[in-house]
């Protein structure tokens, strides 16, 4: 790994995990680690359209020697969950995730921390996968086993900041900002990074709402109190996306976006790859414009211009 050769340092971990298998003294558990050990490396090969099947690979690895459901199958179900949300299909990734629920609740109980978190996430990809039927299932159930935490808990923000986002998706934009305004009163002052995070990501969504509701000015106080919170891990992701009505228009694209570090603001936007409905890569093209970033400058600094690529689209059901 040190000389950059990727996939031969998978290879020799992956020959460990299956000699492994055939250790005397072997157990489940040192097998789940070398296999993760394996996918870890694997995923910093940049081949994501295979990860999928390495981790199908190492779940059937795994259960030549635990029952179905062992807990020792859990990290690997979600990093196969997470390889096809990388890939864009958010209906695998919901099934999977189904499966992480089930396997957190048979084996730690429903109102574990893991089992929560697992069900979090199910709620995010069956928003993904356009599915609000069961994120509102989950979410309710969520609401439910976490009522009796205490109003800064991590995971009870994370339940209200996406009871917030489900009614924002509903159209119900004041009892979503008031939710909004209830995290940030909470998650600002901690020192808790992921909390910090949470207030962040609800100011983003307080100048979203203020954008849909021709208020620039609310919307630029709103952006401007992300400055010094945590940034997004892995580079400028989106405080939000103003996504428009597209009708029956269908495609993809990729795009380089010229992105202010003083004020967030989308300044240039670049098609760098598209396909499909030329109307549909024309909307988002000028949709992205009013998309917001996180302002990293100084305050009061000019800033510069950096570049982000993202990618949008709309497949045909």
């Amino acid at each position: 790994m040190v000389e950059g050769k990727l996939q031969q340092a998978f290879d020799l971990a992956w020959q460990a995990a299956e000699l492994y298998e055939k250790a005397p003294n072997y157990k489940a558990g040192n097998h789940e680690r070398l296999l993760l050990n394996a996918a870890d490396i694997f995923l910093q090969t940049q081949n994501p359209a295979k990860t999928p099947d390495i981790m199908q690979k190492a779940l059937t690895a795994i259960s030549r020697h635990v029952p179905a459901g062992a807990p020792e199958t859990i990290a690997l179900n979600e990093q196969l969950a997470k390889a096809y949300l990388v890939n864009g299909d958010a209906g695998k990734a919901k099934i999977v995730y189904e499966r992480v629920a089930s396997l957190y609740e048979k084996n730690f109980g429903a109102d574990s921390v893991g089992s929560v978190n697992a069900q979090l996430e199910l709620v995010r990809t069956a928003k993904a996968a356009r599915d609000p039927a069961t994120a509102q299932r989950y979410l309710d159930r969520i609401d439910g086993l976490t009522k009796g935490l205490a109003a800064d808990h991590p995971i009870r923000l994370q339940v209200e900041f996406e009871q917030a986002m489900a009614a924002i998706d509903a159209g119900r934009d004041s009892a979503a900002a008031a939710q909004f305004r209830s995290i940030v009163k909470q998650a600002k002052p901690s020192e808790n990074v992921a909390v910090r995070s949470l207030a962040r990501d609800s100011f983003g969504m307080l100048a979203f709402i203020a954008q849909r509701q021709g208020d620039p000015q609310t919307e630029d106080r709103m952006v401007e109190a992300t400055r010094g919170l945590p940034q997004h891990v892995g580079g400028p992701q989106p405080l939000f996306r103003s996504v428009p009505e597209v009708g029956d228009s269908f495609g993809s694209a990729t795009m380089e976006l010229r992105v202010s570090t003083a004020d967030g603001k989308v300044k240039e936007v670049r098609v760098v790859e598209s396909s499909g409905d030329p109307r549909y890569i024309a909307i988002m093209s000028k949709s992205v414009l009013n998309w917001r970033f996180q302002p990293t400058a100084g305050e009061g600094a000019s800033g510069a211009l950096v570049t982000v690529r993202q990618s949008v689209n709309n497949a045909a059901s």
